[in-house]
């Protein structure tokens, strides 16, 4: 917002000094020129500084990931007694990388003011973390002032919407994930499907995944629709989207210790 001003003052400056020495026509493409050239700039300079700031906050999810992988290796070498023990030890790595990631967002707010929408990505990568550390409320608290448009965002607030037994459920869905495309649409088709049958809605959950089918040939959807169209509801299950599926809470990984996918800032 501030380099828009600054822009707008810069060039409205120079607009009315060359339309006083050369004519409003000329004042007004300088103005212009000058405007555009000052966003540029600006926005140059302050993508330099929050790619700094991203970069850091990347650098400490990496390095979660990478304990997390070597961690992983040394239980395959030595059991850690059981599959809980195991799925311990690396929650506890993940659950301090997000919270010191979510003390590096704190570094974001000086530039709010520069760029308005800042705020907003910034507050899709902490609603992200809040919900990996279970902090549902505060997830719920940050969720409007948050962009939900990449699948994992949009996962989340069907899962909030879902646990709130929120009656808004079956509008978000088709206003907001009903449509995207490709494997996005196939994995938030299958969370609602997963919703529906909980609710005892076998025939929508059908046509929600068919409509999938349409826009992807993932195989885990194909797999659901063979199923229900069979009638074997119980065995329906979206493990086959991996960490995507668990990071949402709704089930337990049934395996042993897996990678764990740490979110991706924006």
């Amino acid at each position: 917002m501030l380099s828009f001003i600054i822009s707008a003052i810069a060039g409205c400056g120079i607009g009315f000094i060359v339309a006083k020495d050369q004519n409003e026509l000329w004042g007004t493409v300088s103005g212009v020129i000058v405007f555009l050239i000052v966003q540029l700039i600006t926005g140059l300079i302050l993508r330099k500084f929050i790619n700094k700031e991203q970069e850091a906050v990347q650098g400490i999810l990496m390095q979660a990931q990478n304990d997390i992988n070597r961690q992983i290796t040394l239980f395959q070498r030595r059991s850690p007694g059981s599959e809980r023990a195991a799925m311990q030890i690396l929650e506890k790595i993940q659950n301090k990388a997000a919270r010191d990631a979510l003390e590096a967002t704190e570094n974001f707010k000086k530039f709010y003011i520069w760029n308005f929408m800042l705020s907003r990505q910034i507050n899709t990568m902490k609603m992200q973390l809040f919900f990996q550390l279970k902090d549902y409320k505060a997830v719920d608290e940050i969720m409007p002032k948050c962009m939900l448009m990449d699948q994992q965002s949009l996962a989340i607030k069907l899962v909030r919407m879902y646990k709130n037994n929120d009656a808004g459920l079956d509008k978000f869905y088709r206003k907001k994930c009903a449509r995207t495309k490709g494997d996005a649409a196939a994995f938030l088709a299958s969370v609602y499907a997963w919703m529906l049958l909980k609710q005892d809605r076998s025939k929508e959950a059908v046509d929600i995944l068919l409509k999938a089918k349409d826009k992807s040939d993932h195989p885990v959807v194909n797999e659901n629709v063979e199923r229900l169209v069979n009638g074997k509801l119980k065995q329906y299950t979206n493990a086959g989207f991996g960490d995507l599926w668990y990071a949402l809470g709704l089930e337990e990984m049934k395996v042993k210790a897996q990678r764990q996918k740490m979110p991706r800032p924006f």
